[in-house]
C-alpha cells in the first residue's frame, strides 16, 4: 500500500506541484504564459492549484495570467482564450488567490494589416525569416514580462517566476532548444535576460497533458474549468477525437489530436490544415471563417506571382535604384485591402480597425505608393456594399526572383533649387499660422527645418472614426488640391492630428516624404509599368529567360 503512495507522488502532476509550490512558499509570483492550448491550459491549472494550497496555509500567492494577442489569431482560439482566463480569474477570486491578467499587443506600426496591406514587409512565407514572430508576438511579450516584473518587484514582491508549458518530447527541435537554454522541470533556472524561469511540464508526455484534462473535465482534480472547449476545439481542429477521460476509472481513449494553432492569416506554412480541417468539421459553427482561409490561402499562394509586386526599389545605392521585384505593387496592395475588407463583412470578424485603414492610407500617401485616400476610398466602396472575394487559384510554381537592372538616378536630393519649393516635412499653408494656432518649426541636426509636430505615433481609434464619419466625404470629393501631390494625404492626417512621428523622428518622416516627393516628379512612384521601367534601364541584367516575357503579358 505504501509502494502505491509513493508512485501517486511520483505522477507528472504531483512532481510539477511541488515545484511550483517551492517558489510560492517563499513569496514569489508565478507568471504563466497563457495562449489557450492544452499545454498552457494544464499549466496554468497547476499554479492555480498550487496558489490554493498557498492560500489555505495562510499565505498571499500571487498569479499573473501573461497572453499575447497579436490581433489575428484564429478567432475561435481567441473566443476560447477569453473564456478560459475569464474562469481563472473567477476561481482565484473564489479561493483566495490574488491574479492578474496581462495582455502583451503588438505596436501599433507593426500589426498584419499595418505592415503587410500598408506595403511596409511581405507576409512571412514558408522560405523567409520569421520577422512577423518577432513583431507580432516575441518583442511584446519581451516588453510586457519586463514591465510586470518592474512593476511587482517595485510593489515589494520577491523576484517572479516565468513559467511556460513547453514539452521536451513536442518535437526534436524542441528538445534541442530546451537543452541549449538548460531548462529545468523541478528547480529555477536564469534565462539570457535574468528572469527566474521554470517549466513544470519539461518531462510530460503529450498523454500526461490530456489524461490531466480528462481528469479535470471530469471532476476528479480541481480546477478553474472542465475545459469542454478546449477539447472539442482541438477536435475539430484535428479532424479526430482528442483525448477526453470521462471517469475516474481512466477509460481508453483515441491517440491525441497535436493540432497547432495560431494566426489566421499566417503563410509560414504552405497549407492551414488546422483552419481548413475546423471549417470542413462544422460549417454551421466555423463556417464563418471561410472567407479569413481564402484569403489566407490567395496570399499563400501567390508568393511567386511576380506580377503582383512593386519593380521600383526602395533603397538608392551609389546613385542607382534597382529594379525587381520587391515589395507587394501598389494594384496588390489595394486588392488585399478589399479582399481584408470584405472578409471582415463577412465573417464579423475585425482584421482591419479604424485606426489601421487611416495608418494603411497614410502610408500608402506617406511612400507614393497611391493616390491620398485611395484606402478610404476601397472602404467606402465596402461600406456601400461592393464585396470582393479572392479568385480560386493554385499555388505558383517556385521560380527565381526577377531583377531587370538598375536605373541611375544620381542623388535624390540634389534637384530642389528653388526656394521656393518647400519639401519633406513641411506645409507652407499651415506654418502661416503658427503664432496662433498653427505649429512652430524645428530645426534638425542636418540644419533643415521641419513643422514640429513630434508625438504620439500610434493612432486614436476614436479619432480615426470621427475622421472617417465627418471628414471622409469631403476628402474623397475635393481630389483638385491632392492630384499629382501623393504626400497630401499623410499630411492631412498630420494636419488633424490623427498621425505623428514619434519622438526624435521627425528627420526620418522628413526624409521619407523628400524622397517620395522626389520620386513623384521623376515618375518612380506608384506602379510604373514593366515596360516604362525597362525603357529607363542604366544598367541592364543579364535575361531570365521567358520570366520576363510572362510578366510582360501579365498586368502590373
Amino acid at each position: 500500500m505504501q509502494q502505491l503512495i509513493d508512485l501517486r507522488h511520483e505522477t507528472p502532476e504531483a512532481i510539477s506541484l511541488q515545484a511550483i509550490g517551492a517558489f510560492m512558499e517563499v513569496g514569489r509570483p508565478a507568471v504563466v504564459l497563457f495562449s489557450g492550448g492544452k499545454d498552457s491550459s494544464v499549466l496554468l491549472n497547476l499554479a492555480l492549484t498550487a496558489a490554493v494550497e498557498q492560500a489555505r496555509q495562510g499565505r498571499n500567492p500571487m498569479v499573473v495570467i501573461a497572453h499575447s494577442d497579436v490581433g489575428v489569431e484564429n478567432p475561435e482560439i481567441q473566443r476560447l482564450v477569453s473564456g478560459e482566463i475569464a474562469k481563472a480569474a473567477r476561481f482565484a477570486r473564489e479561493h483566495g488567490v490574488t491574479a492578474v491578467v496581462r495582455v502583451a499587443t503588438p505596436a501599433f506600426w507593426d500589426t498584419f494589416p499595418v505592415r503587410v496591406i500598408g506595403g511596409r514587409a511581405l507576409p512571412t512565407f514558408p522560405d523567409s525569416r520569421r520577422d512577423c514572430q518577432t513583431d507580432l508576438k516575441r518583442l511584446p511579450n519581451e516588453r510586457e514580462l519586463a514591465l510586470i516584473e518592474r512593476e511587482l518587484v517595485a510593489k515589494g514582491w520577491p523576484q517572479p517566476v516565468l513559467m511556460t508549458g513547453v514539452r521536451r518530447d513536442e518535437s526534436a527541435v524542441r528538445a534541442a532548444s530546451v537543452k541549449g537554454r538548460g531548462e529545468k522541470a523541478v528547480s529555477l533556472w536564469t534565462d539570457t535576460e535574468g528572469r527566474l524561469r521554470l517549466s513544470p511540464l519539461l518531462e510530460w508526455a503529450v498523454d500526461d497533458v490530456w489524461q490531466y484534462l480528462g481528469l479535470a473535465n471530469a471532476g476528479v482534480i480541481p480546477a478553474y474549468s472542465r475545459f469542454e472547449e478546449t477539447m472539442q476545439t482541438y477536435q475539430a481542429a484535428g479532424g479526430s477525437s482528442c483525448v477526453v477521460v470521462a471517469d475516474s476509472e481512466m477509460q481508453k481513449h483515441s491517440k491525441p489530436c497535436s493540432s497547432r494553432f495560431g494566426c489566421w492569416v499566417c503563410t509560414a506554412v504552405r497549407e492551414d490544415r488546422s483552419l481548413r480541417q475546423m471549417i470542413e468539421t462544422d460549417r454551421d459553427r466555423y463556417g464563418y471563417m471561410a472567407p479569413l482561409a481564402a484569403l489566407r490561402d490567395f496570399i499563400a499562394y501567390t508568393q511567386y506571382d511576380w506580377s503582383r509586386r512593386q519593380y521600383v526599389g526602395r533603397s538608392i545605392v551609389d546613385g542607382f535604384i534597382e529594379v525587381g521585384a520587391d515589395t507587394y505593387s501598389p494594384a496588390m496592395l489595394a486588392e488585399l485591402l478589399r479582399y481584408a475588407l470584405s472578409a471582415q463583412k463577412l465573417s464579423s470578424v475585425q482584421i482591419i480597425s479604424a485606426a489601421q485603414l487611416i495608418a494603411i492610407d497614410a502610408r500608402w500617401s506617406q511612400y507614393a505608393i497611391a493616390e491620398p485616400f485611395s484606402a478610404l476610398r476601397i472602404w467606402k466602396q465596402v461600406e456601400d456594399g461592393a464585396l470582393w472575394t479572392p479568385p480560386p487559384i493554385k499555388p505558383y510554381p517556385k521560380t527565381a526572383v526577377p531583377k531587370l537592372g538598375k536605373i541611375h538616378v544620381g542623388d535624390w536630393n540634389d534637384d530642389v533649387t528653388s526656394a521656393l519649393e518647400v519639401t519633406g516635412l513641411r506645409n507652407p499653408a499651415w506654418e502661416d499660422f503658427a503664432e496662433t494656432c498653427g505649429p512652430g518649426l524645428r530645426t534638425l541636426a542636418t540644419g533643415r527645418a521641419v513643422i514640429d509636430v513630434e508625438g504620439d505615433s500610434e493612432i486614436d481609434e476614436e479619432g480615426a472614426w470621427l475622421f472617417l464619419d465627418f471628414e471622409l466625404d469631403r476628402m474623397l470629393k475635393d481630389r483638385r488640391t491632392t492630384e499629382g501631390y501623393w504626400t497630401a494625404g499623410y499630411e492631412t492626417y498630420l494636419s488633424f492630428g490623427l498621425v505623428q512621428p514619434a519622438k526624435g523622428q521627425s528627420a526620418r518622416v522628413d526624409e521619407i516624404l523628400r524622397r517620395s516627393q522626389w520620386r513623384q516628379r521623376h515618375g518612380l512612384h506608384g506602379q510604373p509599368s514593366l515596360e516604362t521601367l525597362r525603357s529607363r534601364l542604366t544598367v541592364r541584367y543579364p535575361s531570365q529567360g521567358d520570366l520576363f516575357e510572362e510578366l510582360d503579358e501579365a498586368p502590373v
